[in-house]
């Protein structure tokens, strides 16, 4: 049995009165020494009036109706609670005259520490107060006391011919803005009686509402302007008592009559224009008892507020409940009170700051405003903190974003405009909110919580899969603390919102659940094969995940989430192009399955494919490649076959192979990765006939043009049966015809192809994607290999501009990589070089100097500088190309003899015949079937060494080959011959050379001693741009 229970209700209260006066004499000695914090001094005025009130109910103890007995034993029980917690603070900071100095210190340090806790027993006491005037002013019984006005008390002097101005605010001077809510407030009234406004707390619905009332008393003199709280039951009873007081409603005094219904029937029937505003209409249970549990009207339960307002003149309700605003308002939609315009945002802050405002930066002031949401009570409070206290503006903006946050958003504004019981701060009055529906609707508040822990923009419902998921939704949009476009289905939380749940979660230590339920969420719902159709969904999730990813877990199951949602991320990062953002998630990815699960585990092996494929689309260095490579065929060897795993890897590791220069292993892992698909999903299916592309271009690439066609060809067969998208099969076919143009050497057909994957592009894509700058990209080179030069600059320019704000470098080197050539063909050289400088310095920035795309770069430079006659720059980068080549390609390359023939020609020029001459030989004798052109650039040599029996040998040499060069060779023969004294053979030669008939592209006579140019490597663009999937379009 509790305590109030066995003594009774009336010695409870000569206890509490007794404890009580005790209490009031020490605290408010403890404040008189200065000693104490002022929230004591509100306890000793609080305490004091709690007093008064329960020794006034104490003689009426005999008249309560049961209902109200209850409640006073509830708030006695409450009020000894709160006399125990002082007694407990006073007996710690109380000084006692024997208390030494240091003892003292102590004390005093202590009332400060216990200054948060005293503020919770003065919130507390207040409520108490209003509990207990609710129980003193309910004239339900003839013995209650009357309260009523003096005969001798002459009326207010605004009732009369002015009419009654019950506000009981004064205007606010400095108030700004709010003309369009303001306009339709009025314009809502010529059509209604009833118009409610309604916003999150804070937004300024009480301050609309007060300079709305003097705009109407100075158009209606006349009228009655009536002002009552509706934030709970006793203070609206007492605003009604109040009304009918001073308009002196017949029959008010009558203790037997309901205040209610006198002041609502009166009001209903009066031929006198009023307006009544009913302010914080916020709880549903007080207003619609009958339809949610608990709550109840004073003189009835049965009943509810709400049937007491009244049918006649206009009412203006302000609330944060949407669900309140739209049934007090009946059949109208509740204006919408958003937050303040950027420039009403900023006169008020400036308006409230004063003179401190006159010397900040307007840009100081724009950031910290949007960090406020524009939100009027959080630019009140900022003001007037900065006012108050030695910060200036760009401090508090800079103490949002960190831990200071509660302390600034949680000071207790000092307004007069505010009603006594409305919390004066921002933190204060979404705490009403949030305490109402954790006590009303637990699982909305549940929901809130998850909420927070995501971007506080754009959260997909789809993504929400809670119970009462559709409901709750719906009382935290009635609560204005998220918010929708109509028709969408995401929701957005106000900035000062979210972090206010964020620290409410902190103080309670649940923050942690609430980061790893919403890791759990996101980890669940995130695609694991992501294409085209994933983009918008991972484009969605994109902010969420980097946020959820940003927090801390310590539990193997978050963890575990965590490197499963990075892992999926990553992956979608490198669609968009963000490499370096992938590159971090996925090796963060990697290192946590490899702490958590087994070596052979999948989850392991898709982590360690994706980091390999990032370290490689990263690579700066032969050893980053080697690092991929292994990566990657780690991720190959641990991987099930078929799987996705599997499939990838090989995939990737084809890319490298052929960056490597490997012909075997590329084939080998090209056809391995769509033979995986085909053996997974079918012949026809979506990835399969991808990643047959791939191969395809693989073949092509590596000389097996005719292998790679029939692929082609093969994929435009299957692409009627395929489960691709139609779009999908469009691209399949047009990319599969495009090729097989291009290798043909078809290049007006294959510009046809690639314009129309373009314009097929256009719609399937964004603007910037990297499939679209492919398209382009191939639609200007083959424009360039028809010889429309200026056309396929124009073209790569126009990518090149559009390629700023991307990410992937790769577009930019293609772009320079065709102006270059371009001007080449055109021979244009020295604006030749200008652009294969720029293509090297990106080479070099982006992957090294020891890279294979740098080392081409180089050498299309070194080209360039032979054309323009720069020999000695030419020579110094050829030599860096050759010992390249021959470190990493074996001697036979096609490649390396290439240099090595260049090396010699550069040589030449400078008159080192004897260098050029020893390279030649060696480009010749590594050579596995001879080339008459380095044949012929050896002849050059040799005459200019005057080396004739060596000429007449290579001549001899070139002349048995059907080439272009036979006639000039049998020149250098004569030569040869004549140098020699063998005056029979040169007879019989000339003779020989006289039958020959003349060939079209022989060389001209005059340009004999020309040494010939190894042709331009035509470096077509293979794809090491990174190429994201086509097959989920």
């Amino acid at each position: 049995m509790d305590p109030i229970t066995a003594i009774g209700l009336a010695s409870a209260i000569t206890t509490f009165v007794s404890i009580g006066a005790s209490i009031v004499i020490r605290v408010k000695e403890l404040s008189e020494a200065g000693d104490a914090p002022a929230v004591f001094r509100t306890i000793e005025t609080r305490l004091s009036l709690l007093m008064s009130l329960v020794g006034q109910i104490q003689s009426e103890i005999d008249h309560l109706t049961s209902e109200e007995e209850k409640t006073l034993k509830k708030a006695l029980t409450q009020c000894f609670d709160q006399a125990n917690q002082l007694e407990e603070i006073l007996k710690k900071v109380t000084v006692t005259k024997n208390d030494s100095r240091w003892k003292k210190l102590v004390k005093a340090t202590t009332s400060l520490l216990e200054e948060k806790r005293a503020q919770a027993i003065a919130a507390a006491l207040k409520d108490d107060v209003h509990v207990l005037t609710f129980l003193r002013t309910t004239p339900t019984e003839k013995t209650r006391p009357k309260v009523e006005r003096h005969p001798s008390e002459p009326l207010p002097s605004y009732v009369g011919a002015t009419g009654l101005f019950l506000v009981p605010f004064s205007r606010d001077k400095r108030f700004v803005g709010r003309e369009g809510i303001l306009k339709s407030i009025a314009s809502c009234f010529e059509t209604q009686n009833r118009v409610a406004i309604s916003g999150i707390g804070g937004v300024g619905k009480s301050q609309i509402a007060i300079e709305y009332c003097y705009r109407y008393k100075k158009n209606h003199p006349n009228a009655h302007t009536l002002w009552v709280y509706g934030g709970n039951i006793a203070r609206f009873y007492q605003g009604y008592k109040r009304i009918a007081q001073l308009l002196q409603v017949p029959g008010w005094e009558d203790p037997e009559a309901s205040i209610l219904e006198l002041v609502c029937s009166w009001l209903s029937d009066t031929q006198t224009p009023y307006l009544l505003v009913i302010d914080n209409a916020d709880n549903i249970e007080e207003w619609f008892p009958g339809k949610y549990k608990s709550g109840g009207s004073l003189d009835d339960p049965s009943n509810d507020l709400s049937k007491y307002i009244p049918s006649n003149g206009n009412i203006l309700i302000t609330t944060r409940n949407n669900s309140v605003a739209g049934r007090l308002a009946q059949e109208s939609k509740p204006l919408a009170v958003e937050p303040m315009t950027k420039e009403e945002a900023r006169c008020l802050f400036l308006a409230k700051l004063g003179e401190k405002g006159t010397t900040v930066n307007t840009d100081e002031i724009r950031i910290l405003l949007e960090r406020l949401d524009h939100l009027p009570l959080a630019l009140s409070q900022a003001a007037a903190f900065i006012e108050e206290n030695p910060t200036s503006v760009a401090e508090y903006s800079q103490a949002l974003q960190g831990n200071d946050t509660e302390e600034f958003l949680d000071y207790e504004l000092n307004d007069p405009r505010r009603d006594a019981e409305s919390k004066n701060s921002a933190f204060r009055t979404w705490n009403l909110s949030y305490q109402q529906i954790k006590d009303q609707r637990p699982r909305a508040a549940d929901l809130l919580c998850l909420l927070s822990m995501f971007d506080r923009q754009s959260i997909p419902k789809s993504l929400l899969k809670v119970p009462e998921v559709t409901t709750s939704l719906g009382v935290l949009q009635s609560f204005n603390l998220i918010s929708s476009r109509a028709g969408s289905q995401s929701f957005s939380m106000h900035r000062l919102v979210q972090r206010f749940v964020q620290l409410s979660l902190e103080r309670e230590n649940t923050i942690h659940k609430w980061q790893e339920a919403a890791l759990a969420y996101l980890a669940r719902d995130y695609p694991t094969v992501i294409g085209v159709a994933e983009w918008p969904f991972c484009d969605t999730l994109a902010p969420h995940v980097h946020v959820v990813t940003s927090y801390v877990y310590t539990s193997k199951e978050a963890r575990l989430n965590l490197a499963y949602l990075l892992c999926w991320a990553a992956d979608f990062d490198i669609e968009r192009g963000l490499y370096t953002q992938a590159l971090q998630r996925a090796e963060k990815s990697l290192r946590i399955f490899q702490e958590l699960v087994s070596k052979d585990d999948e989850r392991l092996a898709s982590a360690t494919w994706l980091y390999g494929r990032l370290r490689y689309y990263q690579v700066q260095s032969a050893s980053d490649i080697e690092a991929a490579a292994e990566l990657l065929e780690t991720a190959l060897s641990i991987s099930e076959y078929p799987s996705l795993n599997f499939a990838e890897s090989a995939f990737e590791l084809a890319h490298l192979y052929y960056d490597q220069c490997n012909e075997d292993r590329c084939l080998e892992m090209g056809k391995a990765s769509f033979e995986c698909w085909e053996k997974m999903e079918g012949r026809d299916s979506v990835r399969t006939l991808d990643n047959m592309h791939d191969y395809a271009l693989e073949l092509a690439m590596l000389g097996h043009s005719e292998e790679g066609i029939k692929m082609w060809q093969e994929i435009v067969d299957r692409c009627p049966a395929s489960d691709a998208s139609d779009q999908t099969k469009e691209v399949y076919k047009y990319r599969s015809m495009a090729g097989i143009a291009e290798f043909r050497g078809d290049a007006a057909t294959a510009e046809v192809f690639y314009a129309k994957l373009i314009a097929l592009g256009e719609v399937m894509y964004h603007a910037e994607h990297i499939h679209l700058f492919d398209y382009r990209l191939s639609h200007a080179e083959q424009v360039m290999r028809q010889g429309r030069l200026e056309e396929a600059v124009a073209l790569s320019e126009a990518i090149l501009a559009t390629a700023v704000n991307t990410s992937e470098w790769r577009i930019t080197a293609s772009c320079l990589q065709t102006i270059s050539e371009c001007h080449r063909l055109g021979a244009r050289y020295y604006k030749e070089e200008e652009f294969r400088r720029r293509t090297l310095e990106l080479h070099e920035k982006m992957l090294g100097d020891d890279h294979k795309d740098t080392i081409d770069a180089k050498e299309a430079l070194a080209d360039c500088y032979l054309n323009v006659s720069n020999h000695l720059e030419a020579k110094d980068v050829y030599q860096q190309v050759l010992a390249w080549r021959k470190r990493e390609l074996h001697l036979r390359h096609s490649d390396t003899l290439r240099a090595i023939e260049c090396l010699a020609i550069c040589h030449a020029y400078q008159g080192q015949e004897s260098a050029a001459g020893g390279a030649y030989l060696d480009a010749i004798d590594r050579q596995e079937g001879i080339d008459p052109r380095f044949l012929y650039n050896h002849c050059i040599s040799l005459r200019k060494q005057s080396k004739w029996q060596a000429l007449e040998q290579r001549s001899r040499q070139i002349c048995a080959f059907d080439s272009m060069y036979r006639l000039n060779a049998h020149q250098y023969l004569l030569l040869a011959l004549e140098q020699q004294g063998k005056a029979d053979e040169a007879l019989e030669a000339q003779v020989a050379f006289s039958a020959l008939e003349e060939e079209p592209d022989a060389i001209p006579m005059e340009r004999m001693d020309i040494l010939i140019m190894p042709p331009a490597r035509d470096d077509r663009r293979f794809g090491r741009m990174v190429h994201p999937r086509t097959w989920s379009a």
